[in-house]
């Protein structure tokens, strides 16, 4: 009886190369980064949230279906808004963007939770704009993770919505 012999796989990377150049002046304004940090001219937790920000963006799912309901994953941040926006320019994109949803989509996602990606866990805040707490209108529901499970709470339109805020829009 012969052995056949074991097949070899060729792993090809998808990456593109950097060149040199581009390489060296990345680290350098990375080092200028942390410099500005160490010295307390940058805030660091900001730093880390935008670099987190253009991670994620490339890493995380733009869209979930939840026990049949197909969610679009929608960021309202522009470029010139440097970060975040107060709770009401959110509430007009999320109306620009027909991603105003409401309580009855927070509860949707809360009772079938466990449909949410975990790739979202910690990463992503949904925010539901249409969806006022009746004793303090003027703050919004949202929905995070909570370390073991999903939860809503109320953030007020006053407050500043960053790049971990997401609207959700049905398709």
């Amino acid at each position: 009886m012969g052995r056949d012999k074991p097949q070899l796989r060729r792993i090809v990377m998808t990456e593109k190369p950097v060149a040199d150049n581009v390489l060296g002046q990345f680290a350098r304004q990375q080092h200028d980064w942390f410099e500005r940090v160490r010295k307390g001219s940058l805030d660091p937790e900001e730093v880390s949230r935008a670099v987190q920000a253009i991670i994620d963006r490339g890493t995380l799912p733009t869209e979930m279906t939840i026990a049949g309901r197909t969610y679009e994953i929608v960021d309202f941040l522009r470029e010139e808004d440097n970060g975040s926006v107060v709770g009401n320019t959110m509430v007009a994109r999320a109306k620009e963007l027909n991603a105003n949803l409401g309580q009855d989509d927070a509860q949707y996602l809360l009772d079938h939770q466990e449909e949410i990606p975990e790739a979202l866990r910690g990463k992503v805040v949904f925010v539901f704009p249409d969806g006022r707490n009746p004793d303090y209108p003027g703050g919004v529901a949202y929905v995070l993770w909570g370390g073991d499970r999903w939860v809503r709470r109320w953030y007020w339109l006053d407050g500043d919505f960053f790049g971990r805020y997401r609207l959700l829009r049905r398709k």
